[in-house]
């Protein structure tokens, strides 16, 4: 059988980070599904809506090659990724690798969680930064 995997994010703005992460994940699994998190999701966990919009948070994933099937989540849960996709591995970020951690991996069970050791991590923080900056900015002008 092989062994699928899965990531979980919202991969907004996009970066070199979740490339990095796809990457690696990928690298121990035979089949790598990435679940991408709706905008409803992000508000709820953010309090604030993606800059780019799921469809093309999608196809930019859809595209990389280290990427074998893009799927669009409200959640994680257990019975889905399981009996549905067939998963045997769920990523986990370590840290800030703009994806979910493992405390964001509620009711999935412990044996199917692979932490990723910390790569290069998420640019995430600091791009939404400068543009909210350049936001507020342009607004007072």
């Amino acid at each position: 059988m092989p062994r699928i995997g899965c990531v979980a994010g919202v991969f907004d703005l996009f970066h070199v980070g979740h490339v990095d992460v796809l990457e690696r994940a990928r690298r121990t699994c035979d089949r790598l599904v990435v679940g991408v998190l709706t905008d409803e999701w992000a508000l709820d966990a953010w309090g604030a809506r993606p800059f780019v919009p799921l469809v093309e948070r999608a196809q930019i994933l859809e595209n990389l090659r280290c990427v074998d099937e893009v799927v669009v989540v409200d959640g994680v849960r257990p019975e889905w990724l399981t009996d549905v996709l067939g998963v045997r591995t769920v990523f986990a970020a370590s840290r800030l690798d703009g994806v979910l951690g493992v405390d964001e991996l509620d009711g999935i069970p412990p044996a199917l969680i692979t932490v990723l050791p910390a790569g290069r991590g998420s640019r995430s923080p600091i791009l939404r930064a400068a543009i909210d900056q350049r936001q507020s900015r342009s607004s007072v002008a």
